[in-house]
């Protein structure tokens, strides 16, 4: 701080005075030039400190609400996927899964490995389970599948796989694989970037009944002018090929 009249540094603190109410002065606190003896007022250290104080507050909740923002929430979690076909007898479930091969008690072990419930939780042996089941076209071992391959959980972080096994279970009405897909195609992750599909894939999920569908298609929207929502809207509503491949980038 320097001195207003003699720019001197030697400065010091001064008392208030009679006729100055020091509490309707929060901003400004009187100080006095030991050079040339100039008294003046100044903003107070006090509060420098509660701006400083108030800015690293708003910083830390702007950083809160970006990672907020930036993460992909809502997420689904893919071991919450079908968990209502647990079979209570878990051991005659694993030997029908290994002797019989049923895609359902298949994709039933791949459950339990991925939640570590009556067996150890494995990822890697889980994907073994959900692709012996989708091979057969299971719609759950589908979206497991696609929800693994694009968290890379278990196995190497692969777009393209999981946009191929979320297409499968999209096709099937799946409305968690239609909107991770629609993720998909947002960003351009394992397909073509395409907002028109994008915009497609999540009316189709919020038609079905998933509301963070509905928040991804409003949001793509403004990105959009009528005529492609149009279009958008149109393609939401063209029968889908399930057997037909992902446009890769």
């Amino acid at each position: 701080m320097k001195c207003e009249r003699c720019n001197s540094t030697n400065v010091r603190r001064s008392s208030w005075k009679r006729n100055e109410n020091e509490h309707d002065h929060f901003v400004y606190s009187p100080y006095r030039c030991r050079a040339c003896e100039y008294r003046f007022f100044s903003v107070s250290r006090t509060f420098k400190g509660a701006l400083i104080s108030a800015v690293g507050v708003l910083a830390f909740l702007g950083f809160i609400a970006t990672m907020y923002v930036m993460s992909d929430a809502p997420v689904l979690e893919p071991a919450l996927v079908g968990a209502e076909t647990f079979d209570p007898g878990r051991k005659s479930l694993l030997e029908r899964a290994k002797n019989k091969g049923n895609a359902d008690d298949q994709y039933a072990v791949g459950l339990m490995l991925l939640q570590g419930d009556g067996l150890q939780q494995n990822y890697g042996e889980a994907i073994k389970w959900f692709q012996a089941a989708a091979k057969q076209g299971h719609t759950g071992a589908e979206v497991n599948l696609g929800m693994l391959y694009k968290s890379g959980r278990g196995v190497l972080q692969d777009f393209s796989s999981a946009a191929h096994w979320l297409q499968k279970a999209a096709a099937k009405g799946n409305p968690e694989a239609e909107y991770h897909l629609a993720s998909l195609y947002k960003v351009g992750q394992g397909v073509k970037h395409d907002m028109k599909q994008a915009y497609a894939w999540y009316n189709r999920a919020a038609a079905h009944g998933y509301e963070p569908a509905v928040a991804g298609r409003d949001n793509i929207s403004t990105f959009m002018n009528a005529e492609e929502v149009a279009e958008a809207q149109a393609l939401s509503r063209t029968p889908i090929d399930s057997k037909a491949p992902t446009t890769k980038p």
